[in-house]
C-alpha cells in the first residue's frame, strides 16, 4: 500500500460525498461506502504516515483545546440591510446611482437562507479553518465540526495555491429539523423517567443513557436556524457529525492568487466547480424583472428542503460592488428582500411583566399555543404600553401572530370583530413584578421602569444571568438556572459575588457533584482574564453592547477612562450616540456600581490602560474614495483607515479631508477640486501609512 493507492480511495470516497450531498445523485450505495470508508480507516492505522489532511476519516476527530477561541476574520462579515417593498427597493436603486456613475445592473436575485454564517479558509485547496460569523468582525473558530458536515469538502476539487475564503450558510434541512425534535422528546420522557429513580438503583446502562442525554440535550429547538447554530457550536464533534447539517455557499473570496471571476454569478459556478452546494442566481436588468423573480421565489418557499425567509439582491459586477463599498453595518450593493412572516390567528389569555436587568419593565402577551411557522409560540413581547394601545389589545381578544423575521414571536393586531364583551382593557400595574417597589413611567423614552431600578430585586437577577451569557462574560454553567438556585441558597447577591464563591458552598447544593463544582469555578476564574471590552459589555449598562464597548475602549484605553471622560468626550466618538454617555453617568451614579467595580478589580480582573497609539494616527480625518483601485479593494482601505482612527464617508463635502481616487473618478473628484479637498492616489495614499508604519 502506496500513497497513490490511498490517494485513490479518497478520491473514491470523495466524489460519493459530492455526489450525494452536494448532487443528489449518489454513485454507490451506503454499503458499498461504508466497506471502502473501513478499508481506509484500517490503511491509517497500521500506517500513519499515509494519513492525508483532507481523509473522510478526519471528518470527526477529538476536540481540540483550541475550539471557539475568538478569531478575527481576514475580512469583516458585514449582515443585510433589510427591504420589504417595491418603494423600498426602487430607493435602494436610488441610492446605489448617486455613489457610483457605473450602471448597478444586472442585479443577482436568490433565495435568502435561514441560516448561520459561516467562514472556510482553504489554503492550497485543503480546508484549515471554519469560523462563525460572530460580530462580523471577530468569529469563533469551530474547524473540528465544521469538518463534520459532509457537503462541505475537506479538499478543493479544483487544485488552488493560495489562500480562498468560501463564506456560505450552515443549515438543517427542515425534514432533519423536525425529526431531530421528535427525538428530544423522547429523549426527555426517558431521562424525566430515570432521573425519578433513586441514584443506587440505576444500572449503568441508565446511568450512561442519563449521561448521554444530559449531553446532547433535550430542549426542543425553535426552528431549524436555532438547530443549526446548537449543533455546529457542539463541544463533542461526534454529537455535531450525528446532525444533519449541510452548507449552502454564497461568497468566494481569494487572497494569494487570481481566483475570482468578474462578477457574482461567475463566482457561484465556480464554487459549484470547486465542490461547494450553490444557490440558484437570476440575473436580472430591471425592476420589473427583478420583482418577478422575487415572486417566484416567495411562491415556491415551501418546497424548499430548507427554511427561506426572503431573497438575496447583489449588484452582480464586483467592480461595481467594491465601488459602492460598505456602510458602517453592511454593505450597499447588497440587500435582503424579506417575505411577510407567516401569521396565525390565537387568544391572548393574559398580559404579564417582566423586569430587565436595568429595571426595565416589559408587557408580554400570554397566548394559547399556536404552530407558527414550525414552532410552538406560547408568549410574545408587546415591547411597552404604548404598544398595548396603539394596537388596542385587550386580554381574551383574539389575535393576529407571526414570527419577525421567521423567529421573534410579535402580535400584530386584534380581531375586534370577534369580540363578545369579555374582554378586558389591560392598565400597567402600580409595582413591580419584584413587589418592593412602585413602577415609574419616563414618557420620553416610553419605557416603565422599577423605581428602585438596578436595585430591582429581578432586575439584579437578570443582570447575574446577563453577565455569565454567552452576550457577556461567557461563563459556562453559570446559566438561569444556576443563578436562580445561588440566589435562592443566599450564595450571591451581586456580580460581585460571584467571585467569593468556594467548592464547599457549591458541593452542598441539590445534584451538584465534584465535576460540575469544579467546572464552573474554573470558568469563574477563567473570566477574569476577559478584554476590557468584553467585561464592559456584560456589566450591562444600558445601549452599551458589544460594539459600542469596543469603540469606548479604543477610545479611552480603558474602563476606568470611560468611567472618567465627560458626556462631550464620549458623545464627540464616530457612532456613539447621546443616550450612551447619559446610560454611562447614570450606571456610574450609583454608588454600588463603582463599588462593583473595585470588587471586580481584588478579584484579578485587569483595569491596566491599553496603550492603543495605532488608532491615534488618523483620528479626526475624513476620507471618501473614488474610481477604480488597483492595489487595494476599496474594503481593505476602509479597514486600514478605521483601523489608524479615521472615518470613510461616501458623500463629498468641506468636512472631508481626502479624496483617495483611482481611474475614472467621476464627479466627487470634480466636486472635491471645488472644495479644495486633499487628492490622494494610490500612491500618495501608500505613502501616507508608510509614515506612520516608520514612526512605529
Amino acid at each position: 500500500m502506496n500513497k497513490k493507492n490511498v490517494r485513490e480511495i479518497i478520491d473514491k470516497l470523495t466524489n460519493a460525498e459530492h455526489a450525494y450531498y452536494v448532487l443528489n445523485d449518489p454513485i454507490m450505495s451506503d454499503g458499498e461506502y461504508d466497506k471502502l470508508f473501513n478499508s481506509l480507516k484500517l490503511i491509517e492505522q497500521d500506517h500513519p504516515e499515509l494519513l492525508m489532511e483532507d481523509s473522510p476519516t478526519q471528518r470527526v476527530t477529538e476536540t481540540p483545546s483550541s475550539a471557539f477561541e475568538s478569531i478575527e476574520h481576514q475580512r469583516r462579515m458585514y449582515s443585510l440591510d433589510n427591504i420589504e417593498n417595491s418603494d423600498d427597493l426602487k430607493k435602494w436603486f436610488e441610492r446605489l446611482q448617486k455613489i457610483t456613475d457605473t450602471t448597478i445592473f444586472p442585479i443577482t436575485v436568490e433565495p435568502k437562507i435561514d441560516g448561520l454564517a459561516i467562514s472556510l479558509i482553504y489554503e492550497d485547496s485543503l480546508l484549515k479553518r471554519g469560523l462563525t460569523r460572530g460580530d462580523g468582525i471577530v468569529g469563533e473558530d469551530v474547524t473540528h465540526n465544521v469538518k463534520t458536515i459532509r457537503n462541505i469538502p475537506l479538499r478543493l476539487k479544483k487544485e488552488i495555491k493560495g489562500t480562498i475564503e468560501v463564506r456560505g450558510e450552515v443549515y438543517m434541512p427542515t425534514d432533519s429539523f423536525k425529526k431531530l425534535n421528535k427525538q428530544r422528546q423522547k429523549d426527555l420522557i426517558i431521562f424525566e423517567k430515570l432521573k425519578s429513580k433513586d441514584k443506587s438503583q440505576l444500572t449503568e446502562d441508565e446511568k450512561n443513557i442519563i449521561l448521554k442525554i444530559r449531553k446532547e440535550g433535550t430542549n426542543i429547538f425553535i426552528n431549524s436556524r436555532n438547530a443549526a447554530a446548537g449543533s455546529l457550536r457542539q463541544k463533542d464533534a461526534s454529537i455535531t457529525s450525528q446532525r444533519d447539517l449541510r452548507l449552502l455557499a454564497y461568497q468566494l473570496i481569494n487572497y494569494d492568487t487570481p481566483v475570482q471571476k468578474k462578477s457574482h454569478s461567475k463566482n457561484n459556478v465556480l464554487m459549484g466547480e470547486l465542490g461547494f452546494e450553490t444557490n440558484m442566481i437570476n440575473t436580472s436588468n430591471t425592476q420589473e424583472e427583478i420583482e418577478n423573480d422575487i415572486d417566484i421565489i416567495k411562491n415556491s418557499r415551501t418546497t424548499y428542503s430548507y427554511q427561506i425567509d426572503g431573497a438575496v439582491l447583489k449588484v452582480d459586477s464586483l467592480q461595481t460592488q467594491d465601488e459602492l463599498g460598505f456602510t458602517s453595518k453592511a454593505p450597499r450593493w447588497a440587500v435582503a428582500f424579506k417575505f411577510p412572516s407567516e401569521e396565525q390567528t390565537t387568544k391572548l389569555k393574559d398580559i404579564k411583566l417582566q423586569t430587565g436587568r436595568t429595571g426595565a419593565i416589559t408587557p408580554v402577551a400570554v397566548l394559547e399555543p399556536i404552530n407558527v411557522g414550525g414552532a410552538t409560540v406560547t408568549s410574545a413581547t408587546l415591547h411597552n404600553p404604548d404598544e398595548i394601545r396603539r394596537k388596542d389589545l385587550r386580554i381574551n381578544d383574539y389575535v393576529i401572530v407571526r414570527r419577525a423575521g421567521d423567529v421573534i414571536p410579535e402580535v400584530v393586531s386584534s380581531i375586534k370583530e370577534r369580540r363578545d364583551g369579555t374582554e378586558e382593557i389591560w392598565s400597567l400595574p402600580t409595582y413591580c413584578p419584584c413587589g418592593d417597589s412602585t413602577i415609574e413611567f419616563n414618557e420620553d423614552e416610553k419605557v416603565p421602569r422599577c423605581k428602585k431600578k438596578l436595585s430591582c430585586d429581578l432586575a439584579k437577577k437578570e443582570a447575574l444571568i446577563f453577565f455569565g451569557s454567552k452576550s457577556g462574560l461567557e461563563i459556562e454553567g453559570l446559566g438561569r438556572e444556576t443563578v436562580d438556585m445561588l440566589l435562592t441558597e443566599g450564595l450571591i447577591e451581586n456580580i460581585g459575588d460571584i467571585y467569593n464563591l468556594e467548592y464547599n458552598d457549591l458541593i452542598k447544593l441539590p445534584q451538584w457533584e465534584e465535576k460540575k463544582t469544579n467546572n464552573i469555578l474554573s470558568a469563574i476564574a477563567s473570566s477574569t482574564k476577559a478584554p476590557q471590552d468584553k467585561l464592559l459589555t456584560a456589566l450591562g449598562i444600558r445601549f452599551v453592547g458589544k460594539r459600542t464597548a469596543q469603540l469606548l475602549i479604543q477610545n479611552f484605553n480603558s474602563i476606568e477612562g470611560v468611567f472618567s471622560a465627560d458626556k462631550s468626550s464620549i458623545e464627540n466618538i464616530h457612532g456613539i450616540s447621546r443616550s450612551v454617555s447619559e446610560s454611562i453617568s447614570e450606571w456610574k451614579s450609583e454608588k454600588q456600581n463603582m463599588r462593583l467595580i473595585e470588587n471586580l478589580k481584588k478579584s484579578g480582573f485587569n483595569f491596566k490602560k491599553i496603550q492603543n497609539e495605532t488608532k491615534s494616527y488618523l483620528s479626526g480625518s475624513t476620507f471618501v474614495i473614488t474610481g477604480t483601485l488597483e492595489e487595494y479593494s476599496r474594503q481593505e482601505v476602509t479597514r486600514i483607515i478605521e483601523d489608524l482612527g479615521g472615518t470613510v464617508t461616501t458623500s463629498i463635502s468641506k468636512n472631508t479631508n481626502y479624496l483617495i481616487h483611482g481611474s475614472s473618478p467621476g464627479s466627487k473628484f470634480e466636486k472635491a477640486i471645488s472644495l479644495q479637498v486633499k487628492m490622494l492616489n494610490e500612491a500618495k495614499f501608500k505613502s501616507l501609512i508608510n509614515k506612520y508604519k516608520k514612526s512605529n
